[in-house]
């Protein structure tokens, strides 16, 4: 007989990729995940998951079966749910959010929506804004941040935050004081610092200098934005990056930014759920406090 600690070990196995990672997570013994497996496998007449060493894979039945069990724990997060009137808000709230966001954005959503709701366990995952986005529509996030031109899903909740200009920037002395049309088709004698492939302002950058043929000397990829500042500040390269992660160091003057002719293309921070996402008190409560706010983020224009 199927049971509903099942499909919750089923959805885990597949948010984590492993067997062994979802027993630490649930709690349990390795073999007793593997008899949750087994009871959904025997009851279906299928296998769920391609077993490749220690990576496992969904079969096309597994593959079948996610959306069904995500609707399976909806429904059984709303009977959960049921309280009487007064009752303190629980259960559990999944977030998806860029690096960048969630250091110069998150961080005073998150203390009111504790203080507001301790209660409700968070957990807050950092990855691209691609990955952020495959996260609410496998149902391993209930909502996501994302900094990207405007979304467009029919599959997606969407609510648009703020627009988030892009900016290059160089240290105080860098020698490159505009990036004009006088660099096109020309290999730039400075270094290009970016994050992770696709990131957004990343790849906004790359098509940027790909339409102009414009082709920097060397490429420094690095992991995260204070990582890629730092590395700025001390003349090792440029950068192209969110001005709200650099303003602080603009004013400063430890950072200068270089003007584009054209300028970059126009991204937004954003909130995103699915469309059939059960939206409970836990993430009602949270959208609302995000879009309070969101209505007071603002930065103050720097010019070089």
């Amino acid at each position: 007989m199927m049971e509903i600690r099942h499909f919750v070990t089923f959805k885990k196995i597949v948010e984590t990729g492993s067997f062994t990672q979802a027993a630490e997570h649930l709690g349990y013994t390795q073999s007793t995940v593997t008899s949750h497996i087994q009871a959904l496998e025997e009851h279906l007449g299928a296998p769920l998951f391609d077993r490749m060493g220690r990576k496992v894979r969904l079969t096309d039945i597994g593959k079948n079966l996610l959306p069904y069990t995500q609707e399976i724990l909806d429904t059984y997060g709303k009977i959960e749910n049921i309280t009487s009137d007064g009752e303190e808000t629980r259960g559990e709230l999944k977030i998806s959010a860029p690096e960048s966001l969630t250091v110069y954005r998150l961080e005073p959503i998150l203390r009111e929506y504790r203080k507001k709701f301790p209660h409700v366990h968070i957990s807050l995952s950092n990855a691209t804004c691609g990955d952020n986005k495959k996260a609410i529509l496998n149902g391993s996030a209930d909502i996501a941040f994302v900094l990207l031109p405007q979304l467009q899903d029919a599959d997606l909740i969407v609510h648009s935050l703020l627009e988030e200009p892009i900016v290059l920037v160089g240290c105080y002395d860098c020698s490159l004081n505009i990036l004009d049309k006088s660099y096109e088709n020309q290999k730039l004698s400075v270094c290009l610092i970016t994050n992770e492939k696709e990131c957004s302002y990343r790849t906004i950058v790359e098509e940027y200098l790909g339409e102009r043929r414009i082709v920097p000397s060397q490429t420094m990829e690095l992991w995260s934005v204070e990582a890629m500042k730092r590395c700025v500040m001390s003349g090792l390269g440029i950068a192209c990056l969110p001005l709200m992660t650099v303003n602080d160091e603009v004013k400063k003057g430890k950072l200068k930014i270089i003007p584009c002719d054209g300028g970059f293309e126009q991204i937004y921070s954003q909130i995103a759920y699915h469309k059939n996402k059960w939206v409970s008190p836990a993430l009602s409560a949270f959208i609302d406090i995000t879009l309070k706010h969101a209505k007071d983020w603002s930065f103050e224009e720097t010019t070089c």
